[in-house]
């Protein structure tokens, strides 16, 4: 109990780490029997060995230093590899695999698990290991290149020797590790490091900087980007080392969360501003997948919702918050929750993930704006804004019947301890420019989404439809909206970046123009939120008089119309902007003239 109030309040200290950390071991030691079970079970190991000798020189490894096998077994990349080969070989086409990877190069990685085990052990071993196009994956350690001209898919063969380091032979080329693995050496490239001193006694914290293991990353197995440049390299390292910086002088309580759960860090890309891209995954507990930032405060900031994320998976992995096993899954009739920081709706345990991972967001931007100045302090009081209200709106849903029947006894205690840890912010007080534009982007999220995800009843809009072309009033007709049971749809809106860049900047001249939006959609945009109301609403009205079932329009417009105090046509379209459009849509199938959805707004909200 104390250990989930702790988690729950994002403050974990030694003795709850350990006691996760010790549960995510057992659970890999359980893939580990399952994956050798069903390979074996599936025959035909290719040309490797039976996955029984990689087993056998772990438990050989272990004896030598357990330690060394205990940190290669939780490596994240092990259980996104271990749940990807078990989903592969129940299936009906085991032996299928994007760009035809043959599976003995899946079941084989268990071989190059025990070879790195060996060679950090000082156990004497040989190993034959897969190989893909010239390159040898060692995880933990790094990887070979081998020149020349080489197949697709070969295997390789890894000796190593006590007092006499290891070497790896593909065909008849040789390659020598350096004594100490860590080191680089002629065509071996070791997995990078990142340092930054968190504070306290815990000394420095390290992070691997992967970009060499083939599971590096959940979403793209066996990845096709090539590895870090040196400038790459060095931006990472001077960024992780500033952001460390930040979270140790006014985050304590974070930084240590971050030190005991974060080991891997799968770097992707710079994306433009404001668009960062980040990922974690359940089975892979300590991993997580990031562009590459553009300053430290945004990296920290990442980095926490990160993980908060490894943290609430080991806690789910072995409490039972919901009352389902799989905390993924959804329930016949479970209702699918909005989310603000998503486009797509979610099941309870979804929301109650993002609701952590957000919280943790929200505190460190409520602790940030007040050690910044200027536009930097005006864009973190928006982002502490912008999450406090996202959660609040969370735990408020979470508090429904539907939601409290998903969540056990222990479920309900996580929720109401974070729920109590919260609530102080919503009396914390914000500027008035950045809070605006807070409350605009808040209500942006939640007309977009109920435009996606909420289905006017079918029934309502036939009857309106008719009473309005009749003359007839609005009055009376209505119904209860109905949850769209999908789970995607919607995506990422650029007036949240515009909103971002104004503060920042202080101007829309540098906001990006290359989103995947017609152009005159974008401009009502621009108009929107650059505070030109009149430009906005002709903008909007002209693309849905063209297209009356576009969404960014019609949220566009409910906030133009806000933004210009129009009273008479604003209610409907921000509470129920589901069916302004759905009424819209039935009346441009006659194939009369378009209807002006302003005059249609204020119909509804008579």
């Amino acid at each position: 109990m104390a250990d989930l109030d702790a988690v729950a309040a994002g403050r974990v200290g030694e003795g709850t780490a350990g006691r996760l950390s010790l549960g995510e071991r057992s659970r890999r030691m359980l893939m580990l029997r399952g994956v050798t079970a069903a390979v074996v079970a599936a025959g035909d190991p290719g040309p490797l060995p039976p996955v029984t000798d990689a087993v056998a020189l772990l438990l050989r490894a272990e004896a030598a230093d357990a330690r060394v096998v205990s940190e290669i077994l939780t490596h994240p990349a092990v259980g996104v590899w271990a749940v990807g080969l078990l989903a592969r070989l129940r299936s009906e086409g085991a032996a299928d695999a994007p760009g035809g990877r043959p599976l003995w190069q899946d079941t084989g990685y268990l071989h190059t698990l025990a070879g790195a085990a060996a060679v950090r052990a000082g156990v004497g071993a040989l190993v034959r290991v897969p190989a893909y196009a010239g390159t040898v994956c060692l995880p933990t350690l790094g990887r070979a290149e081998f020149p020349g001209p080489h197949m697709e898919y070969a295997t390789a063969v890894l000796e190593t020797a006590p007092g006499a380091g290891a070497t790896l032979t593909l065909g008849t080329r040789v390659l020598r590790l350096p004594g100490e693995p860590g080191l680089p050496g002629e065509r071996w490239h070791p997995v990078r490091t990142l340092v930054w001193h968190p504070g306290g006694d815990g000394g420095p914290h390290t992070l691997a900087l992967d970009d060499c293991d083939p599971y590096r990353d959940f979403r793209e197995l066996h990845p096709t980007r090539g590895s870090l440049a040196g400038a790459e390299e060095e931006t990472w390292r001077r960024l992780f080392a500033e952001a460390g910086q930040v979270l140790a002088a006014r985050h304590s309580g974070a930084a240590g969360l971050l030190s005991f759960s974060l080991r891997t860090l799968a770097p992707l890309p710079r994306m433009p501003r404001f668009r960062a891209e980040s990922a974690s995954y359940s089975e892979s507990v300590g991993g997580v997948v990031l562009s590459e930032p553009h300053d430290a405060t945004e990296l920290a900031a990442t980095l926490v919702h990160e993980a908060r994320h490894s943290v609430l998976n080991s806690l789910v992995h072995q409490v039972g918050l919901f009352r389902r096993p799989d905390p993924d899954g959804r329930e016949p009739g479970e209702p699918l929750l909005y989310a603000p920081w998503r486009s797509d709706p979610r099941p309870t345990p979804g929301l109650v993930h993002g609701v952590y991972a957000f919280a943790g967001v929200a505190d460190f931007w409520r602790v940030e704006r007040h050690a910044l100045s200027g536009r930097r302090a005006d864009l973190a009081h928006f982002e502490f804004a912008v999450w406090r209200d996202a959660v609040a709106q969370a735990l408020r849903s979470l508090s429904a019947p539907g939601p409290q029947a998903r969540l056990t006894d222990w479920g309900r205690r996580f929720v109401d301890r974070l729920a109590s840890w919260t609530a102080p912010w919503a009396r914390e007080r914000v500027p008035s420019y950045p809070l605006a534009l807070a409350r605009e982007e808040s209500a942006d999220l939640r007309i977009t989404w109920r435009l996606h995800h909420v289905r006017a009843r079918p029934d309502e809009v036939r009857e309106l439809a008719e009473r309005w072309r009749s003359g007839l009033s609005a009055r009376g007709v209505g119904g209860a909206a109905e949850p769209v049971p999908q789970a995607s749809g919607g995506g990422r809106e650029p007036r949240g970046e515009l909103r971002r860049v104004l503060l920042a900047d202080g101007s829309l001249k540098a906001a990006r123009t290359d989103h995947d939006r017609r152009a005159d959609l974008l401009a009502a945009d621009r108009g929107l939120v650059g505070g030109d109301t009149a430009d906005a609403l002709r903008g909007y009205q002209a693309v849905l008089a063209d297209d009356p079932g576009a969404h960014a329009a019609w949220a566009g417009l409910a906030l133009a119309l806000r933004a210009a105090d129009a009273t008479a046509a604003t209610p409907c379209l921000l509470g129920r902007p589901e069916r302004v459009r759905a009424l819209a849509l039935e009346l441009h199938a006659d194939g009369a003239s378009p209807v002006d959805p302003v005059k249609l707004c204020t119909w509804l909200s008579e």
